[in-house]
Parts: structure tokens; sequence; C-alpha cells
């Protein structure tokens, strides 16, 4: 499996602590471990390239040094930019990485319904008078324009179909220019727009192309990454392709060594299908999905969706992007030393000072850092907490701490650097009213501490706290759970 330590360190983090409190009183400490609280990016459209571009700034800071990366993302045919920049599913992903996101229009409606001009053998920088010029002089009107911050060393492009084919033809007419390129169901360079139902050209012809499209500038591959994903499910574009367009640029990078990773942790809601890599002496090269039940369509894995865009995949902008961030050869990633001075804030936000609480109570502790929170813990009155993981990330598990009567609850963060910051509420403890049973909907039931999910809604499954049942997906769903033991809940078919 591919895992990268990027996304990892810039997602919210939540584990789930339980605290018992002799028979009277069980504590769940839930933390909400966030980054910091920042304004959401935002999208506006500009004439750049000759060509009408959506662009997205993100307010976050950037996630690699020497500035923000930014992602040039092709639409297909029939598609427009405007379907891309609502149903990609672009904002969220670069806002976790503080990366620009520009979605341009295929000048004066592209060549046919829409299409880029990514076709044939002719492609040079010398004379291109095609669309390969236009995207060219966005990247240099984009990396101009102070107030962006783009560091030209995190320049990728992506695109799907016959912009996938047009990111394949820029990667490897400009790898100097582009460190990563992102090719979800395109042609391979050198095909006619006609050569896409069946593979039309061998891994030697379009190996050749690619380099000759390099001229002078073929020592860029050195350094460049490419991500290939397709869906075994597309009768449009030869499925063939995507496995050839990986072989091609591995071959031009010299990654000779190869392997396959499980798409089972990657985010999105269809994690069905195959990943490979190709990999030299440093590390991973070239990336290939195969996405099972995929048709032709970007794979966007959450958002609303839209014309060829498809929400039954992986997330590929997530994928796509922690994979180019974590193998990026052009980026220095050790500046210099900086220092972490600053201890995390951390407060509990239920139940609130005073309270008077009863069988099983779920503490909220929201706690935030500059860089990272490492760990958040509790303890109640004096008792600390003798923790074991639990599923899906909890822990669990602690002394008896006393019974009724007024108890101080204390929740502690941490950072990497061992920064650390602590918050208190007092409470009262009463006696127990007996087990809890109720129906509710799947999301009452994560708000009073019975549940757990991941996921958006609609699509977000849900899971009984303790005994990890399941109870469905979506926030609407109703089911009854009855509490078996304190902080274990169980389905009942009724109370």
């Amino acid at each position: 499996m591919v895992r990268h330590s990027l996304r990892q360190r810039a997602r919210a983090r939540r584990s789930a602590v339980a605290l018992a409190l002799g028979a009277a009183l069980a504590v769940v400490l839930a933390p909400l471990v966030t980054a910091p609280a920042t304004a959401a990016g935002s999208w506006s459209q500009r004439t750049a390239g000759g060509m009408t571009v959506e662009l997205y700034r993100p307010s976050t800071a950037p996630a690699l040094p020497g500035g923000r990366a930014l992602m040039v993302s092709l639409h297909g045919c029939v598609q427009t930019s405007q379907v891309l920049k609502n149903g990609g599913n672009w904002t969220a992903t670069a806002d976790e990485h503080g990366m620009v996101v520009a979605v341009p229009a295929a000048p004066n409606g592209g060549v046919l319904l829409g299409c880029w001009d990514y076709y044939d053998t002719n492609h040079s920088r010398t004379n291109p008078a095609r669309h390969d010029d236009n995207l060219l002089d966005l990247v240099s009107t984009l990396l101009a324009d102070a107030s962006l911050g783009i560091d030209p060393d995190q320049v990728y492009v992506s695109g799907l179909s016959s912009g996938g084919g047009q990111a394949m033809v820029m990667g490897c007419l400009a790898p100097d220019v582009f460190a990563g390129v992102g090719i979800a169901a395109g042609p391979t360079v050198g095909t006619t727009s006609g050569q896409i139902g069946s593979v039309a050209t061998t891994l030697a012809q379009a190996r050749s192309t690619c380099r000759t499209f390099a001229g002078t500038h073929a020592a860029g591959f050195g350094s460049q990454v490419t991500s290939v994903v397709f869906g075994s499910a597309d009768t449009t574009v030869a499925t063939g392709y995507g496995t050839l367009n990986a072989q091609v640029m591995a071959d031009l990078y010299g990654a000779g060594t190869t392997s396959s990773f499980s798409l089972a942790g990657l985010a999105g809601t269809n994690r069905a299908g195959t990943g490979s890599l190709w990999s030299d002496a440093a590390g991973p090269r070239v990336s290939l999905v195969q996405n099972t039940g995929l048709a032709h369509a970007w794979p966007a894995g959450g958002g609303p969706g839209g014309s060829y865009v498809s929400t039954n995949s992986i997330d590929y902008p997530a994928y796509l992007t922690d994979f180019l961030f974590a193998s990026n050869r052009r980026v220095d990633r050790d500046p210099g030393p900086d220092p972490d001075v600053t201890a995390p804030t951390v407060a509990i936000t239920a139940p609130a000072a005073g309270a008077a609480v009863s069988g099983t109570v779920r503490v909220e502790v929201a706690a935030s850092d500059d860089r990272a929170v490492a760990r958040v813990g509790g303890r109640v009155g004096g008792a600390g907490l003798a923790a074991r993981r639990a599923a899906r990330g909890g822990v669990a598990g602690g002394p008896a701490a006393g019974a009724r009567g007024s108890h101080v609850l204390t929740a502690r963060a941490v950072d990497a650097a061992g920064n650390a910051s602590t918050a208190q509420v007092a409470v009262t403890v009463q006696a127990p009213t007996g087990p809890w049973c109720g129906t509710a909907t799947n999301a009452q039931h994560r708000a009073a501490g019975r549940a757990i999910s991941y996921g958006v809604n609609p699509y977000n499954p849900y899971y009984a706290v303790g005994s990890l049942a399941y109870l469905g997906q979506g926030d609407a769903t109703v089911t009854t759970l009855r509490e078996a033991a304190p902080g274990r809940f169980e389905v009942a078919a009724a109370c």
C-alpha cells in the first residue's frame, strides 16, 4: 500500500478515550484534533494563455518548502471547465496542501466538442501553434503572479480523456516545466483522434514520440513523476492505454522495479481495483491505478459529480496530489532548522463546566497546533489513563477514578516537539439511571457519542461505539441502540 505522511500530518485525527468512574459514570473523551482554523479558499476567473481559467486560491499554508504547488487540471471532450471546477473535488485537497488549482477551458471551444489538441506527433515548443503554447503561457503567467507564490519546482498537470492525453503531451513536451503528470483515461502520445477505442501504438513508438517532444529538455525526465488512472468499465478510451502510458513514462525515467499496492486505504467511495508502482533506487516514479467499475469519467470519489465526473471511485485528486507531493524530486525538503516552540491549544468543549452528568458521557476536546498535534490524553481527577489502542484508532481503558460527587476532567494536548497544553472542567457525577436505549438517526447517535463514522454524507458508514456494529450509511438512517455496558452500544430490535 502506498502511504504518504504529508496527508497523514495534515488531516484531522480523531480518537476516543474511555475513563471509567466506578459504576457510576463512564466518560468517553473524544478529541477533535484539527489544523489551525483558517478561512476557506476561493475560486475566481481570469484570462491567461488565451484561455478562460477557473483559478482556486487556498488560504492554507503550502505543504512543502519553496512555495505553493500549481495543479493545471484539464477537462475532457464534451465536458467543460465549469463542470470540472464544480464537480472535480479539487478544493479540499487544494486546501489541505496549500495548492493553487487552475482549470482552463480549451481555447476557442476546443478542436471539436471541447477536446484538447493532443493528437498526432507534430507537437513542438518552438512552433506550437496548437494548445501547447496556451498551456505553457498559462503556467508562465501564473508563475509571474507574485500574489500566488507558486514554486516552479511544484508545477503539475492532469486531465481526463483528451485532457489526459494533453497532460501527457505537456509532460513529454516540457518535462523541465512539469514536475508531475496525472493521466486519467487518456490516449497515448502520437495517436490520432480516431485511435481511442483500441491501442494503436507500441511502447517503443510512444516512448520515442515522447522523447522527441522533449528534445533538448529531456533531462527533465530525470526528476519527473507520473500517475495514471483508468476504469475497468471504460468503453470510450481503450483501457490498455492506461498500462501503456505508465510503461512509457517508467521507461523514460529508468524506473525498472515494479510492485503492487492495495487501494483499500485510499480516500473515495469505491476502492476496488489494483495499484502498481514503478520505482528507481530513490523511490516511486510512476503509479498506475485500475479502479474497478469506473467508467469513462474523472474519478472524483466525492463531491456533487457532474458530466463525465464519477463519485463512485477513488478520490483521485487526493491520491494524485499525495503521490506527487510525496514523490517530488525537485523540492528541497530540508531548507534548514525551524524549531517548533509553539504549544498546542486545547479546550474541553463538552460537557460544560459545572454540568451534572451520569451514565456514558461524551467529553469533546478540541485541539490544534501550528504544525500538528501528536497526541491528546485525559484524566479524571488524579487518575491517569492506562491506554490501549482500540479499533478504528481509538484509545480505551483506564482505572477506576471514583464515583459520585465532584470530579475534574483534564485534557492534555502535545505536539511533535513536546510542547504541551492542558484544559480542565469540573463536573458533578450523579447516580446512573440505568442502561440507555433509544432510537435516533445515525447523526444523532454520533453527536451523543454512541456512534462513529467516516466519509461524506450520504456515503458515510456508521458503526456503534464499542461493538462496532454496522448501522448503515448516511446521516439520516434511523437505528435503535442499547447500551450493553458502559461505553458499548449494540443494535437492538426495540427498547
